[in-house]
Parts: structure tokens; C-alpha cells; sequence
């Protein structure tokens, strides 16, 4: 399938409604990457034009974690600035590997799921450990509730009036 079929599919599996969670989680995704690359980009053109000397301040920013990492190594150096941009790619490389196609190939709410291993630490103020958890072990996770909730329908215990007492 060549890349215009892709995103035409991909464009009527949005405009589908049958789904509208998923249409809703592709905006929010859409504005908060671009949101992302254009603060990239901003701090790229002041640190090459030599507006400032280090890189940007990693305060209050929605890039990955290790991003901010990699360049508060030296974010004076061109080499560690190209190399945080290396890891950046490599994290969307493999977010869409192990999330994006991963839900694809088995009907899972993809763009559901994408954003919220992506955005979901900064969203809620999470570990992205435990929203990559609840991704991986949703299966179980869902099958539990499934059972807790069918198990709390059974349970009705008997409603006893209580005497009042004078």
C-alpha cells in the first residue's frame, strides 16, 4: 500500500463514526507534536543563528524525558544537540513500532494508545513505566475489571432495616 492509500484509509478510519475517541486522541496528539517540533525547531534556529548560547531551558516541556537528558550533557556542543535530535527520531521509531502498528495489526484504538504512551506522563503527571503497564497488560488488566464488576453484580447482600433506638 503506497503512502497516499495509507493516509487515505487512515483519513476515512478518522472520519468513521464509529470511533469518535479515536478522532478526538488523534487531534489532541496532532496539536501537542506540532506544539513539540515547533519549540524544537524555534530553539534549533536561536542555537544555530547564535541567538543564545545553550540549547533551551528543559523547564515545562512536553519532549521525552531522555531528550532533555541527552542535551543537559552539554547543550553548548552542535555533536549533543545532533545526537539528542538522533535519539528523538529513534523514540518516535519506536513508538510507532511497538504502539502505533502494534495496535494497528490488532484493531486496538492506535491513536487511543499512541497518545497516551506519548503525552500520557505529562497529561497526568504520570511514570510513562505505568501508562506503558497499563498499555502491555491491558488484556488482563480489562479482564479483571470484567470479573470484579460481574462479581459485585452477583453480590447483593441483604438489605437489613436497622431498628432505631430511642
Amino acid at each position: 500500500m503506497s503512502v497516499k492509500e495509507k493516509l487515505k484509509t487512515e483519513k476515512s478510519s478518522l472520519m468513521n463514526k464509529t470511533r469518535p475517541y479515536e478522532t478526538v486522541a488523534f487531534i489532541i496528539f496532532a496539536i501537542l507534536f506540532l506544539q513539540q517540533i515547533a519549540l524544537l525547531f524555534v530553539s534549533l534556529y536561536r542555537f544555530a543563528t547564535g541567538g543564545v548560547l545553550t540549547f533551551f531551558s528543559m523547564a515545562n516541556q512536553t519532549t521525552p524525558g531522555f531528550f532533555g537528558r541527552i542535551i543537559a550533557i552539554d547543550n553548548q556542543d552542535g555533536f549533543i544537540v545532533f545526537l539528542a535530535f538522533l535519539a528523538y527520531l529513534f523514540f518516535y521509531a519506536i513508538i510507532y513500532v511497538f504502539v502505533f502498528s502494534y495496535c494497528e495489526r490488532h484493531g486496538y484504538a492506535k491513536w487511543t494508545w499512541t497518545l497516551l504512551v506519548v503525552f500520557g506522563p505529562n497529561i497526568f503527571l504520570i511514570s510513562p513505566l505505568y501508562i506503558y503497564a497499563a498499555f502491555v497488560f491491558r488484556p488482563y488488566l480489562f479482564s479483571f475489571m470484567n470479573t470484579m464488576i460481574a462479581e459485585f453484580k452477583e453480590h447483593k447482600p441483604a438489605t437489613k432495616k436497622v431498628a432505631k433506638t430511642e
